[in-house]
């Protein structure tokens, strides 16, 4: 018989104790067992928060912009009258619909109803050239693009684009006239929610397939992280909510918390906001929270109402982290995660970041994944040992869409292979290394770029560091440096080099060190090395 704590997941975790020999099971109940909030979530499919917040707190503030505001029926309403609209549309179970749309309270609009339609969401990221909306346009086989006044270029001339922001008069009527009650549409777990685009930084963005089992078990592991969010909490979206941002919307709205969208990515203004909003939770990445802790001087306690900063996309060096904790406080919550298997799939929770051996680690499997390191053979390694991020469990993706080579390549004997290097210690933490395809081959060594950024990182001149391979005449390639300095900071190449010096084996010391002044960076705030590669 399960404990209560594992009730409301009971398919599932019958399916973990066959696929796991039981291990994984009893691995979820002791790290449920810390969040006993997380036997209230029961869930049907990915829409389910706003429809439960819509019959608890219907008059409490949903959802603000700088423009707009919506309270949770009303939210839950114009959800509903723009998903009708799809269906009267041609829009069926199944089919794809996109949404191009800035930060605001339409884009929230927006992804949600594309899901209430029974449709699968497909976000386009306002930065992306013309060509690459038309790429994901085409390549999902959109019915629909949800977008505002601006349009959306690029996007063919066979799909229906809908103005939703508000400004379309004629649009506006036919919404009023749609029924504002939920399509009736039986969403089943292997339904497929989202296509969601990889960031790319490898080469041509490939979709990943997730289903509502996925945005689900994504959903429960977040909110027993978040077992703290309530209705009296303010959530800010200050990132791209078709990213990693996104994620936090499902369990604000479970637990009737408000969701503010930051009109500014200004440090300062964001400082502002945070102030005089009193927010309480947000999403940053790492460079975002070092701007942060700038704007308000460092000053310890400059920011007192935040309880949660959710950071991830990349790695946060030692000493902007230790000013982060002394000017925020223990507020530090990272995640892992991945397009095909979205956050979180590890967390290091606030506690850990009190411990120094933590810190360079992206914590814990969550209660719903499994987590393995492997080697060229595919078989685990032992405790320590640098090999490629396995992950397993419910959240991951089902396949690449219409991608059967690259489906098989990442989807071995039921593991996803995540393409990140890393290794494991003693107690199960997990520490990211690099992406396979970084690593630096010098002389038949391995070096991992991630190790000689820490180093560079230490030297008091150097604001950010990236490090990619170099040709090299003798050794094939050699290790490249591309150095930002902080403002007014000056230190020669041969400096830098030279601080290497007993810090790093010889061959993992750089050859050739650039000065720039910013890093090749992708919506999401991930660094692009191959861009770095290309600049040599």
């Amino acid at each position: 018989m399960l404990p209560p704590c594992a009730k409301t997941v009971a398919p599932w975790f019958a399916k973990c104790q066959r696929q796991s020999d039981g291990r994984l099971a009893h691995r979820v109940l002791a790290r449920l067992a810390e969040r006993p909030r997380f036997a209230e979530e029961i869930f049907v499919n990915a829409t389910d928060p706003l429809r439960r917040a819509a019959r608890r707190w219907p008059d409490c503030e949903a959802v603000r912009d700088a423009e707009h505001v919506l309270t949770f029926r009303e939210l839950e309403s114009r959800v509903n009258r723009v998903a009708q609209l799809l269906g009267r549309l041609g829009v069926r179970r199944g089919d794809r619909v996109a949404t191009s749309l800035p930060n605001s309270v339409a884009h929230v609009v927006a992804q949600l109803a594309a899901v209430r339609a029974g449709a699968a969401w497909v976000a386009i990221n306002r930065r992306l050239a013309p060509p690459e909306v038309a790429y994901m346009l085409e390549d999902s086989g959109a019915r629909a693009l949800l977008a505002d006044g601006d349009g959306a270029p690029g996007a063919p001339p066979a799909v229906e684009v809908l103005d939703v922001s508000g400004g379309d008069v004629a649009l506006e009527r036919r919404l009023a006239a749609e029924s504002d009650a939920a399509p009736e549409i039986a969403l089943a777990e292997d339904d497929v929610v989202r296509l969601r685009y990889t960031s790319g930084t490898t080469g041509t963005p490939k979709a990943a397939v997730l289903t509502h089992a996925s945005a689900l078990t994504s959903l429960r592991n977040l909110l027993a992280e978040l077992h703290e969010l309530s209705p009296d909490d303010v959530a800010l979206h200050v990132t791209p909510l078709t990213h990693a941002s996104e994620a936090l919307l499902a369990p604000t709205f479970w637990r009737g918390a408000r969701t503010l969208i930051a009109p500014s990515a200004d440090p300062r203004e964001l400082a502002a906001t945070i102030a005089g909003e009193r927010v309480t939770m947000l999403f940053l990445v790492p460079t975002m929270i070092t701007a942060l802790v700038d704007a308000v001087g460092g000053v310890s306690g400059a920011l007192p109402s935040l309880r949660t900063v959710v950071y991830g996309a990349a790695p946060i060096a030692a000493e902007p982290l230790e000013r982060a904790l002394a000017c925020l406080g223990p507020v530090l919550l990272q995640i892992y995660g991945m397009s095909e298997c979205p956050f979180p799939i590890t967390t290091l929770r606030k506690e850990d970041h009190l411990d120094p051996r933590r810190r360079g680690s992206c914590g814990l499997p969550t209660a719903m994944n499994e987590v393995q390191v492997l080697g060229l053979d595919g078989a685990p390694l032992a405790t320590g040992e640098v090999g490629q991020i396995a992950v397993r469990g419910p959240q991951m993706m089902r396949e690449y869409w219409r991608d059967p080579e690259a489906t098989a390549a990442a989807l071995v004997a039921g593991w996803l292979r995540s393409g990140d290097l890393g290794r494991l210690d003693a107690d199960g933490y997990l520490t990211l290394v690099d992406r396979t395809d970084d690593v630096i081959i010098s002389g038949g060594f391995n070096v991992y770029p991630r190790e000689v950024e820490r180093v560079l990182e230490e030297h008091a001149a150097v604001a950010e560091v990236a490090v990619a391979a170099v040709p090299h005449p003798r050794w094939g390639q050699g290790v490249g440096a591309w150095v930002v300095l902080h403002p007014g900071a000056q230190v020669t190449d041969a400096a830098l080099i030279d601080f290497c010096r007993g810090r790093l084996a010889g061959y993992k010391k750089p050859v050739a060190v650039r000065f720039v002044a910013e890093l090749p960076r992708n919506s999401t705030g991930k660094l692009v090395r191959r861009a770095l590669r290309q600049r040599t």
